[in-house]
């Protein structure tokens, strides 16, 4: 099988025991770091670096019309924001010796640390503070605006992929490709917490409700808008993600009781409307503990949950159990074994190889790879990992660096 062939039967679960990894994010402290210790690549190269971790049998893309989220980072690394059309002008409110406050291309005010500028940034203030504000702001999220489809975005290309393309690909149709293609499709908590900051957007779910109530219709309308426009040109989809962000380590950021009565129909419009064109396998990505939104989720339609953060308390055993067939997993390694010595990463690859018997699993980190993490170590681990496939075409094995970092 080929990867877009083994994504539907892994997602249908009429494939079990085999480890389509999905995704491999590094911070870049975490890339500089796996060169020195001998990972074959010398420079930042994204497709490169997917091409060696990944491999292209387990190679994914997404579509470059996006009413989700888009990588904005203040960083260079991969953090997602509004995809907004035009940004806004980047420009330096302030410098000194420590530190430089802007205004970022999303429009918020952040400082950032000159001796640490791969470091998050400190948010200070937001583009969206009352109706007014949102009414411009969302001028930038019109899904009619030409950047959104760039020439060529419905071909196979080096520009529309992020990874060195197969033989006999190039120029042809996204339709006649061999890999799995989604789209973002919608945001409608992610989205206005970027315009508005948590704090924000926490007090205006009580304080200010008609605006909250326009920016996720708004998000509602732009997905439907987008998503239309794609399948009007002919590209079918393979899966679709939903960037929501909406919980924290221990419980959700927002209320079951505001997510069923607010966001829940919302959800279902852009549910059915995935489904009227074949879109079977929909996720949403929420760091954190979600477990109490996972079932008006999945009475969405949405049936699939991404990064199943360990660190959280999400186990993908726990979640098969609970919801079945229902609910297809997306992540769930722990990176924080990663950094450890054999023993904790063999303690991991045991559990991750349980739910790989379960189907309906697409192993993956469960956030960007830290750089404490040993190039040796992810080696060891993804040679493991893919060593407990039935199927010869996931057997793949990487190469090793030149030194042996991990810790016994």
């Amino acid at each position: 099988m080929n990867a877009r062939e083994r994504f539907h039967a892994i997602a249908n679960f009429e494939r079990l025991n085999d480890p389509f990894f999905f995704g491999a994010g590094l911070w870049k402290d975490t890339f500089r770091r796996w060169v020195r210790e001998g990972m074959p690549i010398a420079l930042f190269d994204e497709k490169a670096k997917n091409e060696l971790l990944i491999g292209r049998q387990d190679q994914n893309e997404f579509v470059k019309p996006n009413a989700g989220s888009l990588d904005m980072s203040d960083t260079g690394d991969h953090t997602w924001g509004p995809p907004l059309v035009p940004y806004y002008e980047e420009k330096i409110l302030s410098e000194d010796e420590q530190y430089i406050i802007r205004i970022a291309r999303d429009g918020a005010t952040t400082r950032i640390n000159k001796k640490d500028r791969e470091s998050m940034p400190q948010w200070i203030d937001y583009p969206v503070k009352t109706v007014a504000d949102y009414r411009e702001y969302k001028k930038r999220l019109d899904p009619y605006s030409p950047e959104r489809y760039p020439t060529g975005w419905d071909r196979i290309s080096n520009e529309t992929v992020s990874w060195p393309l197969a033989p006999g690909l190039d120029g042809k149709h996204m339709n006649e490709r061999d890999f799995p293609l989604g789209m973002m499709v919608l945001t409608l908590y992610g989205g206005p917490r970027y315009a508005m900051g948590l704090e924000n957007m926490s007090l205006a779910m009580y304080d200010d409700p008609a605006l909250v109530e326009e920016m996720i219709e708004w998000q509602t309308y732009f997905a439907c808008t987008m998503i239309e426009k794609v399948f009007a040109s002919g590209v079918t989809l393979d899966f679709a993600w939903m960037f929501e962000d909406m919980c924290y380590k221990t419980a959700p950021l927002v209320s079951p009781a505001f997510v069923r009565k607010h966001m829940a129909p919302r959800y279902r419009k852009v549910v059915d409307l995935l489904h009227s064109h074949g879109v079977k396998t929909i996720l949403l990505d929420s760091d954190g503990q979600i477990g109490e939104l996972l079932p008006i989720w999945i009475d969405c339609g949405i049936n699939g949950s991404y990064p199943c953060e360990v660190a959280s308390g999400m186990d993908g055993l726990d979640l098969r159990k609970k919801f079945g067939k229902d609910l297809l997993l997306f992540g769930n390694i722990d990176k924080r074994a990663l950094s450890r010595g054999k023993t904790e990463m063999d303690a991991e690859l045991t559990r991750i190889r349980a739910i790989l018997k379960t189907g309906g699993f697409f192993p993956s980190v469960d956030h960007h790879i830290p750089p404490d993490v040993p190039y040796e170590n992810f080696v060891y681990f993804m040679n493991t990992l893919r060593s407990f496939s039935d199927y010869p075409e996931s057997r793949r094995t990487m190469e090793r660096g030149r030194s042996s970092t991990a810790r016994a």
